[in-house]
């Protein structure tokens, strides 16, 4: 709600009422900014009094006023607003900010929905309404808000998607990640229970006990906040149980991401019951909801160069959605 509609030309004129209005736009401007807003009130209602069309004024005044907390001082300059420019999305947008604070949501959904129809992307108006729509029931609504938000680029959205949507058949997270068609993979085996599931792709003509190379992808079905360096140490005291040889390197980590994720890799020359050799390049990328595991693998020592940097450019590709 504080935020303006800067004007870099308000008006082209040279006369001194053309100045006049400009000179107080811009003054009231740089007072809100400072979050002076009384004094920009001031500034902004002698604009309103040489120019009583100009939206801007009426817009940014009634943002002060929602700040001050004079709702219905608020109301009357974005309505005024909205008389002047019917299609100013935002406007709508705050004047539902408004009806909020008032708890008239019926009145906000309304705002909503007008703001959307003329600027779909109108920054937080889907996730507002898909929170007003998840506090009134309609939870199928929200999770479709929330979406359509996280694919706009808000990134509240996610949060709101696992607050509200974790819970609804249809909106619940997952791995996307797309085998090349060229490599004629197929599913080999494919499990699941309450705790995770679990793929395991080969390639044409051959099995889960008899492949050349495998592409495992897990889903562990709870959510965590533990550093993404933990799974991949877990993973590697799993494997030396039975490989006491297996080497771990690093490849690349981002700890920072909105889902932070891993690559690493688990070569092992040998097996305790086994000689046969093999190495998982892993990809392990850490969701709200769950926690996934991706490896390929080759029935070899090492991993050559060429094929990891292949490997970790296709799990690069993964993205964490909600459908």
């Amino acid at each position: 709600m504080k935020k303006l509609i800067t004007i870099f030309a308000i008006l082209v004129s040279t006369s001194a009422y053309g100045q006049s209005v400009e000179e107080f736009l811009k003054s009231g401007i740089d007072k809100h900014n400072k979050n002076d807003f009384k004094a920009a009130i001031i500034d902004y209602t002698k604009v309103i009094e040489l120019d009583k069309e100009n939206k801007y004024a009426y817009f940014n005044r009634g943002n002060c006023e929602f700040a001050l907390n004079n709702y219905e001082a608020s109301i009357k300059d974005l309505n005024k607003t909205i008389e002047i420019d019917p299609k100013f999305a935002e406007a709508y947008y705050n004047r539902a900010n408004v009806f909020v604070k008032m708890e008239k949501y019926t009145e906000a959904l309304t705002n909503l929905d007008k703001a959307i129809e003329i600027a779909p992307t109108t920054p937080n108006a889907l996730s507002l309404r898909g929170q007003i729509r998840a506090q009134s029931g309609n939870k199928t609504g929200a999770c479709e808000d929330f979406m359509t938000a996280k694919n706009n680029g808000d990134k509240l959205a996610t949060k709101y998607l696992t607050i509200f949507c974790g819970d609804i058949k249809g909106y619940s997270e997952s791995l996307l990640l797309v085998l090349p068609e060229s490599e004629d993979w197929k599913i080999g085996d494919d499990q699941e229970n309450a705790e995770q599931h679990v793929i395991d792709f080969v390639h044409k003509n051959e099995t889960v006990d008899k492949w050349t190379e495998l592409c495992n992808m897990t889903k562990v079905k709870i959510a965590t906040s533990v550093p993404i360096t933990v799974p991949m140490n877990y993973l590697y005291e799993q494997a030396k149980k039975n490989a006491p040889e297996a080497k771990l390197t690093l490849i690349e980590k981002d700890e920072n991401a909105e889902f932070p994720w891993i690559i690493f890799t688990i070569e092992s020359p040998k097996f305790n019951n086994d000689d046969t050799p093999e190495s998982q390049l892993w990809y392990v990328v850490l969701g709200k909801q769950a926690l996934y595991n991706n490896f390929r693998a080759i029935k070899e020592a090492t991993i050559p160069n060429e094929l990891k940097e292949k490997w970790a450019a296709f799990f690069k590709t993964a993205k964490v959605v909600y459908k």
